[in-house]
């Protein structure tokens, strides 16, 4: 579900910013194509820590 509703995001934001001439467009397609990096670094960086421990 979720790699889904993030490909539709990215559609959508490459879609604005294809499409899209100024206006609300820019900043909606910036901000729709940060998610699928922000959702990348998030997890680069929970694999990169070590495991926590259980007390």
């Amino acid at each position: 579900m979720i790699p889904a509703l993030l490909a539709l995001v990215t559609l959508l934001g490459l879609l604005a910013a294809l499409i899209g001439e100024g206006g609300i467009w820019w900043p909606l397609s910036w901000a729709t194509l940060a998610v699928p990096c922000v959702c990348s670094l998030y997890y680069l960086v929970q694999g990169l820590m070590p495991p926590r421990q259980k007390p």
